[in-house]
Parts: C-alpha cells; structure tokens; sequence
C-alpha cells in the first residue's frame, strides 16, 4: 500500500509540473526544476526507493521475531475400530474404549515466546536495520548521480546552443566578407584567388554550422531523455545556473576531500552492508546455539478416560541443533568472508573518492584560469579582425589574414564558452565527488 501511494504522489508531482510547464511556455525551465522533475520521473530512482520499502518490510519481520508466536491446529481422525484399553494382562477383565464411537476431534493452541536465543534474534534484527541503511544511502548516491547526468545534459543543450551561435556568428561574418570579396573583385581590385577562398572558406564554415545544429538537436534529445520526455519534445532552458551547497568550497583541497569522506554516500552503504552481513554470520552462528522459549498452550481432546477434555499448560522450551555437520559454522563463516570483502572494497573505495575530488578540483581549477584569458583573448581577435579587415579594404593586407582572423575570433569565442560550461560542469562534479550534489 505505501508503495502504492508513493507511486501515486510521484505521478501526481510529475503531471503538476508537466501541467505547469506547458501552460507557461514562455518561463525557460531552471536546472532546479529539471532535477525535481528528474526525480519523479527517473525509474531507476523509483526502484532505489522500493529496494529501501523491501529492506524496511525486512526489518519489520526481523523485529516480530522478538514476538511471541499463535499457532493453532486440529485434527478429526476416523479409525476403522475405536481404540482402547486392555487390561487383560493385569488379570482384569474387559476393556475401557478412549472416546465414543469410531471418530476423535483434538484441538490445540501454543504461543511461544524467545527468552534467550543467544544473540540470534538481536543480530537478525541489526542485520536488517544496517541493511535499510545500505538500501537508503544506495538510493542517496542514485539520485545524486541522476542529479549530476541531468546537470550535464542541462550544461550539454546550453554548450551546444553556444556552439550554433558561434558558428551563426561565423557565418554572417564569411558572408560578409565574401560579400565585400566579390565587390572588389567585380571592381579589379582583388584577384580571382581571394574570391575563391572567400567562398571555399564560406562553404567551410555553413557546414560547421549544419553539425552545430545537429549538436543542439541532439543534446536536446538526450536532455529530454533524462526527463522521461517526448524526444522531440521543444526544449527551454534557464542560462542561470543554481549555486550549490555552501560547503562547496574549492579553496581548500584538504577540506574538500575530508567532506568527501564523511558525506560520500557510497563509502556509509558499504559500511552499513558488511555491518550487515556481520550481523547475519553473528545471527547464523547462534542458530547452533541453544534456544529457550516460554511455551504456553491449550488442547482439546475427546476421551473417556481423562477427568476433562481440555487442559491449559505453560512451561519453558529449549530446542539445541547439537549437530548439523557444520553447516552453521561453515554459514557464518562464508557471511564472515562476505563482510571482509566489503570492507575491503571499502578501503579501496576511500581512494577513489580521494582521486576523484583531486581530478574534479584540478578540472575546476584548470576551467577559471582558462575563462580569465579567453576572457581577454575575445577583445583581442575581435580587434584584430577589424584592423585586419580595413587593412584588406584599402589594400594594405591579403585575403589569407582576414581568414585567419576570422578563425582566430572563432577560436577564442569558443574556448570562452567552453571554459565557462566546463567550469559549470566541473563544479557539479565536484559537488558528486564530495557527496553534496
């Protein structure tokens, strides 16, 4: 039922924010809007989500193992002769029949309570609530790492609408220039070889062109993807990109990477899983252990030979496997390696989360600086396909060096734009890195 519920209000979200999407069509969508929808609509989140309700139902039965337990039983047997006693052998003559007639109905009730199971029902009960653990910071780490796929699907539509104006700007630049080319070239001023390169270099350039375009219309696809949308589906999008968590600071190398220890959901969930485990081999090895229980019951029995049909008792139980062949032992044993490995992999894991906090903080690093010099290195190719340009105009300079600084001014526009997204995508990936996505 709560799974049930939980799907109902993840459609309700997702069709509240489709409904409000599509009635304001003019408002561009943000990144945190795109991660709230991605949520809902993401079913591998839903699965993490019903992993964690399986661990919890899990739990719930761990624990009811500390309760006492009703069973119930009767029985009606028909006999092909009514038994009874014979107390021939004492001398005594005759027989005395247990109950009337051919048929015997027997009814009884236990309820069994553990007392003592030594450390079965505990450790059951702590592999269960460590193994919720897991599932839950399992599904943490999932839904930051479909946080930061959408981000970058979100940053990817964005670089490549970048790319696509960039080269739009180029080509209305060629065209231009050609332009000015053929004038001149109708007036013998320039050679037939300028009019040439101009064009070839125009015809260049529109096909870049067409590939950026291709670049948006499949990054779009792929953004819309992520959201559980239509591909085609039109696509607006905030340029503004949300801050993150204050922590984020990437000043410090040290202090990134020890947050990234203490929050990195990965490295609890393994923890909590061979936690688990360990707690299943404690509760496995005490199976071969003896298991006191108090025992109460009623019982109903037709007979004749009894003062009452129906008896009330209570007493305490103890049941011992003193002997299984050591499957018990050999059990554990194999659960106990399972939690050794996990540990393992746990210490293997706390080098990679330090690696990958190094790498990210270096990338973002490396993105600012390169956002401070294409920063200036747009002014300067933009001046200096002005100069070059007049230059070309009043005869001063050649075809070629208007081309190249065309180029130049492709060039430097790009590797701003690249260094701003790369440094944007850096960021969120420093954010996974250090579990604050």
């Amino acid at each position: 039922m709560m799974i049930i519920m939980n799907n109902y209000l993840r459609h309700f979200l997702l069709l509240a924010l489709c409904f409000v999407g599509r009635v304001n069509m003019a408002a561009a969508e943000t990144l945190e809007q795109a991660w709230l929808i991605s949520s809902t609509a993401d079913r591998t989140i839903e699965a993490a989500q019903i992993r964690v309700e399986a661990a919890e139902a899990e739990l719930a039965a761990s624990q009811g193992t500390r309760w006492p337990t009703v069973v119930a039983r009767a029985s009606a047997t028909q006999y092909n002769e009514t038994p009874a006693f014979d107390f021939s052998g004492a001398g005594l003559p005759g027989q005395l029949p247990l109950f009337d007639g051919s048929s015997q109905l027997v009814a009884d009730a236990r309820i069994t309570l553990p007392i003592f199971t030594f450390g079965m029902i505990s450790n059951g009960v702590q592999a269960a609530e460590s193994g919720v653990r897991a599932q839950q910071l399992r599904a943490n780490a999932h839904a930051q790492d479909v946080r930061l796929a959408v981000a970058t699907a979100y940053v990817s539509v964005l670089r490549a609408r970048s790319a696509l104006e960039v080269a739009n700007s180029r080509v209305r630049s060629l065209v231009s220039h050609a332009d000015d080319v053929e004038d001149m070239f109708a007036a013998g001023a320039v050679a037939r070889n300028d009019l040439l390169a101009a064009q070839v270099s125009l015809a260049d350039v529109q096909q870049y062109q067409l590939q950026a375009q291709n670049g948006v219309d499949i990054s779009e696809a792929a953004y819309n993807k992520s959201l559980g949308r239509v591909l085609t589906d039109t696509v607006s999008l905030d340029t503004e990109l949300p801050g993150l968590d204050p922590r984020l600071e990437p000043d410090s190398l040290t202090a990134l990477t020890a947050t990234a220890l203490e929050n990195r959901a990965e490295l609890a969930g393994l923890q909590s899983a061979a936690e688990s485990i360990d707690s299943q081999a404690q509760s496995t090895r005490a199976r071969s252990r003896p298991q006191f229980a108090i025992i109460g019951g009623y019982t109903a029995m037709e007979n004749n030979f009894l003062n009452r049909e129906d008896f009330w008792s209570i007493g305490l139980g103890m049941q011992w496997d003193i002997f299984d062949s050591d499957r018990s032992r050999e059990r554990a044993n194999a659960l106990f390696l399972q939690s050794t490995a996990l540990y393992r992999d746990y210490q293997e894991l706390q080098s990679v989360v330090e690696f990958q906090v190094r790498s990210t903080w270096l990338r973002f690093n490396e993105s600012n600086a390169r956002i401070k010099l294409t920063e200036r290195a747009i002014e300067q190719a933009d001046e200096n396909l002005r100069v070059t340009r007049d230059r070309y105009r009043n005869g001063e300079g050649t075809n070629t060096e208007v081309l190249n600084a065309e180029g130049l001014r492709t060039i430097s526009r790009s590797n701003y734009d690249n260094a701003q997204y790369d440094a944007a995508l850096a960021r969120y990936r420093l954010a996974r890195a250090t579990g604050l996505l």
